[in-house]
């Protein structure tokens, strides 16, 4: 589906959601946090998306490698999460129908058959956790964040999150990016880039990190890397504000 016209037209009849990059007008829409204009996190930047869904839907439990900061325009979403500290032992038996699998952990990389992609708990119903057959989950300690149109979340790297939206509609954002190696904070005094507002399509994204740590680096065994870079243009100041009825 290409065009957000045709995605409108039926998700209030489905249970259609949308995932996709921010399209580049919508991006003039959306500034930066205050806590990454500053200190080399604009180097570092992957990717960004938009979710727009009716209500009702929910997540597996899963994890991402990059730093996530996540912001809520419309609607309320429930975050659960729990400390990277459980990876060993959640993920020690991936694909397996029982024991010693205590977690209903799935690995699609390992086995094409499995449905999705990547790595998750997809034999976990989170509506419904079965403690008889993955008791595992009773040992975990994990946190709750509620989360209301206005507010933003940060979900560190590798820390598992499973989310849960509420009744009405919801729209919210995501940027994914990497925390530099060294952390520059002569950028966060005054006169540093971190007092300029930014939005995102000011910056371009893309950044991959080049080894196995998951971190933002200027060099990796002597090889300057592609970093990306921010410009305020004020090209947003030219458009009209985004409808708020969408």
């Amino acid at each position: 589906m290409s065009k957000l016209g045709t995605f409108l037209k039926y998700y209030n009849h489905t249970d259609m959601h949308l995932v996709s990059p921010i399209p580049r007008s919508l991006q003039r829409e959306v500034e930066f946090l205050p806590n990454l204009r500053c200190g080399g996190f604009l180097d570092f930047l992957f990717t960004h998306k938009v979710w727009i869904a009716r209500g009702g839907s929910r997540s597996v439990v899963h994890r991402d490698d990059a730093e996530n900061i996540n912001c809520l325009f419309a609607g309320k979403k429930r975050f659960a999460l729990v400390h990277p500290r459980w990876r060993k032992e959640m993920e020690a038996h991936p694909n397996q129908e029982g024991p010693p699998d205590r977690f209903g952990f799935v690995d699609a990389r390992l086995d094409p058959s499995m449905p999705g992609y990547g790595a998750y708990f997809g034999r976990l119903d989170v509506d419904a956790v079965d403690l008889l057959k993955f008791p595992g989950w009773s040992e975990v300690d994990w946190y709750r964040a509620d989360l209301e149109a206005g507010d933003c979340l940060y979900i560190p790297q590798g820390w598992y999150h499973q989310v849960r939206a509420g009744p009405s509609r919801t729209v919210n954002t995501m940027v994914w990016y990497w925390r530099p190696e060294h952390f520059r904070g002569a950028s966060c005094g005054d006169g540093g880039t971190g007092r300029v507002a930014l939005r995102l399509s000011d910056c371009s994204f893309g950044y991959l990190p080049p080894g196995n740590e998951p971190k933002g680096e200027r060099h990796h065994r002597g090889v300057r890397q592609r970093l990306t870079r921010c410009r305020p243009t004020g090209l947003h100041q030219n458009h009209r504000p985004t409808r708020l009825e969408l």
